[in-house]
């Protein structure tokens, strides 16, 4: 094993390492869950050795009969374990008769958002579990069913793990990471004779980046003046047709309805009479014409599968529920004047909880096929009545596209391949868990989330993808951030820690990504404690409505950060693996957003840069996590040559400008794929083909490998670029239990050709997800 992959392992203990106050009270609680809670419990256990955690905990196991509005009192102490758990659900029979159950005393008049409901089992969300120094008080259960005269049975009550919980207590999320090393100073280069373009533009198109989970007139327009204040826009929202219209948010409202002479179908003529544009009507006045995206979800339980895959069209139903889906959007464009300009067709359909039909091939069932199907008619029907709105799809949870030996990767590229020419987009989300806080710390303790290259890998296989079948689409991450509950400082770091991180790794491929919306919200009525949100009630008052009833939270702080971020882009060089750099400049100042996703706190040293432009200053705006609390510094002045950055963080460097600089031209950024992916190792070199116009342009050349390998890439790739050798540098790659990320070699631009020849033999067990060769061309 590495030394560094063992010292890491040795700073789990708590007797090495001090913890935050937080962390303290997380260890009395964890302890509490494995030394006496779970002691007499049934449990369930997930993985071997250090993987080896909690996943399942049976909280009670006694049979009872259930009718509307009963409670079941919990166990004392069930309430202090709780928020470890992701999940909670029931087994028993006829739980479908159950409409929704709330949980006391964490959320008593809302709803958990339900996961799972079939006959036998109901799976429910965790409520967010409020901040508070008081002890919780008992935690009860009570269900709400859909006929109040009917009654279900439960057998037991268990609480699920979104990753198994180790028995060992995790120190690292309450604890400054690489403070015990002197930082390392690490050199930017930022070029201002040139601009740089990706995408057939210099600007940063901020309109692309700077958005939130909210869509115009859900909030009360102060809230939307705030946002418009800091520079941030609408994103993305969801609309379901059921409850939207088949129950109705307004007492006493008309509600869609099933066509009695053809069982279902829905009756149209409700948008006759339907007010669809009253929220375009209710926003403010520069949030009227700005685009933003929806997505379809929830289709009336008249033509969806029963229970299972939240209102999933039935087959027979497909062309019924593409004809209701146009029937709202060329109503609300009639009520309103507008509409998204992007629409996902099925939330995370990817998913069978989602999408009913997946995973049914024992029953004959071609879920992905159903699938791209579906999209491509409901595509058709809206492009008949809207064709300026853009459809896409499929909206897509869980991205770990190498699970099933890359069968989920073939799902993807068959929806690739099977929606072309009828579809605008396509959407994505990445979401981290826990284990992504310290992430190179844990990278030999099976670490397996995405920012350490495996977001990079996944979408340059997506991307290769299209251009080998000629469907090159511009990508939505519609949804992305964290899967912790909880407002303490560590769950907020872990949002904001994922926000940023995911932010700039975007910002770099404007060309692939047409939109970023991270899964921030302004505030949520139906979640008001939730971590997610940027504002809070205030407890003083009982109204809730306008910015006045309301406090920021923690993570308001992201529009801080990111408010005035903008600018024309500058190439940038540096030499540092798990790092992210963007820079900008505006006239006045030049600006960089830089992510340190390394194990070591490191000084950005800028002083050539300060040297060549005369800088003015230099200034740095701050988010980070230190001595257990999250650490918002505004703009401030600092040490040119040594500007902090610690692990983790994101931050916003200015360099001040006597005078706007002036470049001699534009460097053109260009991704090229070979349309071979996913390819695993055989006896001999792989050949992949890159064909480049114009080889003789181009002024510098990356050859980037994307590679997965189980164990880590602990054997040196051999690499031939037009028989000439290349060495790859594979940086710490050996010491992760699981690596899928890009490796990068420099390649003169004097062996490119126009048809380049790129032999790679890798170890017994990798797989080449892609190959590509980045190139920066000279523009006048």
């Amino acid at each position: 094993m590495p030394i560094s992959a063992s010292r890491s392992i040795a700073q789990h203990s708590t007797d090495a390492v001090t913890i935050s106050a937080e962390g303290e009270k997380q260890k009395a609680i964890h302890d509490y869950l494995f030394d006496t809670f779970a002691e007499s419990r049934k449990t369930v256990y997930q993985g071997n050795g250090r993987g080896r955690g909690l996943k399942e905990l049976t909280i009670l196991e006694q049979t009872q009969q259930i009718h509307d509005r009963d409670e079941i009192e919990l166990p004392e102490g069930t309430e202090r374990v709780a928020g470890l758990f992701r999940h909670f659900g029931f087994h028993g029979a006829d739980l479908d008769r159950i409409k929704e159950v709330h949980v006391f005393p964490f959320s008593p008049d809302v709803a958990p958002p339900r996961s799972v409901q079939v006959k036998d089992f109901y799976r429910v969300q965790m409520p967010s579990i409020p901040n508070s120094d008081e002890p919780p008080q008992r935690m009860k259960i009570r269900f709400l069913m859909k006929d109040k005269d009917s009654v279900c049975r439960i057998d037991d009550l268990v609480f699920f793990a979104q990753n198994a919980i180790s028995p060992d207590f995790d120190t690292i999320p309450f604890r400054d990471l690489g403070s015990e090393f002197p930082r390392e100073r690490v050199v930017v280069n930022v070029d201002t004779d040139h601009e740089l373009s990706i995408g057939g533009t210099s600007e940063l198109q901020r309109d692309r980046w700077f958005r939130m989970h909210e869509t115009p007139g859900v909030v009360d327009q102060s809230f939307e003046q705030w946002a418009s204040d800091h520079n941030f826009l609408p994103g993305r929202g969801a609309f379901k047709f059921n409850p939207a219209l088949t129950r109705g948010w307004k007492k006493d409202a008309e509600t869609l309805q099933e066509q009695k002479d053809k069982p279902g179908a829905a009756d149209l003529t409700f948008f006759d009479r339907y007010d669809a544009g009253e929220r375009q009507r209710k926003t403010i006045p520069a949030w009227q014409h700005e685009p933003y995206a929806m997505c379809f979800n929830d289709w009336p339980e008249f033509m969806s599968v029963p229970l299972v895959g939240r209102g999933t069209p039935r087959v027979e139903r497909f062309d019924d529920a593409a004809e209701l889906a146009a029937a709202y959007v060329v109503d609300q464009i009639k009520d309103g004047g507008s509409t998204a300009a992007w629409w996902e067709v099925k939330n995370e359909s990817s998913v069978q909880s989602e999408w009913a039909h997946h995973w049914q091939e024992k029953q004959g069932i071609d879920g992905w096929g159903l699938l791209a199907d579906f999209h491509n008619r409901v595509a058709d029907a809206v492009h008949s009545v809207a064709p300026e709105v853009k459809v896409g799809g499929p909206s897509s949870a869980y991205m770990q596209l190498q699970a099933g030996d890359f069968g989920l990767y073939q799902n993807q590229a068959r929806f690739i391949k099977e929606t072309r020419g009828k579809l605008d987009f396509f959407s994505h989300r990445f979401y981290e868990n826990a284990l992504m806080l310290g992430a190179h710390e844990r990278r030999g303790l099976g670490y397996s989330n995405y920012l350490l290259g495996r977001y990079e890998a996944i979408l340059d296989m997506l991307r290769a993808e299209m251009h080998r079948v000629d469907n090159v689409l511009p990508i939505l991450i519609t949804e992305t951030g964290s899967l912790q509950n909880g407002r303490q400082p560590s769950d907020n770091w872990l949002r904001l820690y994922a926000w940023n991180a995911y932010l700039t790794k975007s910002m770099q491929r404007p060309d692939q990504i047409e939109m970023f919306v991270p899964f921030i919200f302004l505030h949520m009525a139906w979640n008001p404690n939730s971590g997610d949100a940027a504002f809070a009630p205030k407890e003083d008052r009982e109204r809730h409505r306008s910015f006045e009833d309301f406090e920021p939270t923690t993570i308001a702080h992201y529009f801080d950060l990111w408010k005035d971020f903008d600018g024309r882009r500058l190439p940038v060089a540096f030499d540092r693996d798990w790092l992210d750099v963007v820079a900008v400049h505006d006239g006045s100042r030049i600006s960089l957003a830089v992510t340190n996703m390394g194990g070591r706190q490191i000084a950005i040293d800028l002083s050539d840069l300060a040297a060549k432009v005369s800088a003015t200053g230099v200034m740095q705006t701050r988010l980070n996590y230190s001595g257990g609390e999250v650490v918002f510094a505004p703009e401030h002045s600092v040490d040119v040559a040594a500007v902090p950055v610690d692990v983790n963080e994101t931050t916003v460097i200015r360099i001040g400008l006597p005078k706007p600089i002036e470049t001699s031209g534009t460097l053109q950024l260009d991704r090229i794929y070979a349309s071979e992916t996913a390819v695993a190792t055989a006896s001999g070199p792989s050949s992949f083909q890159v064909r480049i116009d114009d080889p003789k342009s181009i002024r510098f050349a990356k050859l980037i490998v994307g590679i997965h390998r189980g164990g880590g890439v602990t054997e040196p790739l051999d690499v031939k670029v037009n028989e000439t050798p290349i060495t790859v540098d594979l940086g710490d790659a050996g010491e992760f239990s699981e690596f899928f990320a890009p490796l990068d070699a420099p390649l003169s631009p004097s062996t490119l050709r126009s048809t380049n020849q790129i032999m790679i033999t890798a170890q017994d067990g990798a797989t080449i997800t892609s190959v590509q060769i980045v190139t920066h061309r000279k523009l006048p």
